[in-house]
Order: structure tokens, then C-alpha cells, then sequence
């Protein structure tokens, strides 16, 4: 979730004005920017999505990631489940304060965190299952040591202050 997190930070950045008349994604293009896919939702906003037309039978809760520019048509947005997949959606729509006062849509909320925080406790498991697996067999680069409780890196690099003649130094 992370990576949409940066990728979001990084776009908005790219969309705003800081110093100068302009947005760095503007000066870069010459374009105007259109940023009406980044108004209306903030990153991790609780959403509700269609999976299908069936009106509110197909509808879904689910937490807003970001525009999703790279599949489907404008105002394409990716969308984390309660299964902890990522799907790209049109028929997104940000949850009221009206519609969150309810009590269905608060128990909906409710059940899709619970479900949430369990696929994810069980993906971490999984991680930790494969952690042995994973960095078990990884040799270290010719050059490199690693001594227990440091960091390892090549052997013998002098420090900065070692390389730099202070004595001699023009001021």
C-alpha cells in the first residue's frame, strides 16, 4: 500500500505550485493540468465501488489509493479491498457524512476493516514464514563482510576525515 501512497505524494507534488506562476508537471509539458481526478478524494478515503450494474446489490466498500492512469478510461481510480487486492474502478463514489450516520453503512464499514485487518495479519504471517526462506541463501558481494550486530559494507574505506588533508587546507 505504501508504493500507491508514494506514487500519490510524488503526483500531487508534480500538480502544485511552489515557487513561480506554474506546476513543475506544467513548466515540464506546457500544459494546463487537469486535476479534477485528484479533488473530490483524499488517499485512503473510505469509498464505495460497482463491481457491476446490478445498482446497490454490486456495490462495495473499499479504501481509495489514487487515480488509476495506466488502466481503464478517465476518472479511473485504484481502489484496496477488504481481501487486500487493489482493483481499478469508474463507478467510485466518496462515503457522506449523511450515509456514514447510518447504521447499515456503519456496520458495513465496520465488517470491511475487520475483514481487512485479518487478510492482512494473515499476509504478514506468510511473510514471516518466508523470511528464512527468502534471505537464507543470499551471499554477500566479493568485498563485503558482516560482522554480527553491524552493518556490513567493503572492507577497509577509509573515513572522509581520513582522506582530507586538514592540515594543508586553504581557508
Amino acid at each position: 500500500m505504501w508504493d500507491f501512497h508514494i506514487i500519490w505524494e510524488a503526483q500531487i507534488y508534480t500538480r502544485t505550485v511552489h515557487k513561480g506562476h506554474c506546476t513543475p508537471l506544467e513548466a515540464l509539458t506546457g500544459d494546463t493540468i487537469d486535476i479534477s481526478e485528484w479533488t473530490e478524494l483524499e488517499f485512503y478515503d473510505l469509498v464505495v465501488y460497482w463491481d457491476n450494474r446490478d445498482g446497490e446489490a454490486g456495490q462495495s466498500i473499499g479504501r481509495w489509493l489514487g487515480p488509476s492512469h495506466h488502466i481503464g478510461s478517465a476518472l479511473c481510480y485504484y481502489i484496496l479491498t477488504e481481501k487486500t487486492t487493489v482493483l481499478s474502478r469508474t463507478s467510485v463514489q466518496h462515503i457522506t457524512k449523511e450515509d456514514f450516520e447510518t447504521y447499515e453503512m456503519k456496520e458495513r464499514a465496520r465488517i470491511y476493516h475487520e475483514s481487512l485487518n485479518r487478510n492482512i495479519d494473515a499476509e504478514c504471517a506468510n511473510e514471516e514464514d518466508d523470511a528464512d526462506f527468502i534471505t537464507d541463501d543470499v551471499a554477500l558481494p566479493i568485498g563485503y563482510q558482516e560482522n554480527e550486530g553491524e552493518s556490513f559494507g567493503p572492507e577497509d574505506i577509509p573515513d572522509v576525515d581520513e582522506m582530507i588533508d586538514t592540515e594543508n587546507a586553504r581557508t
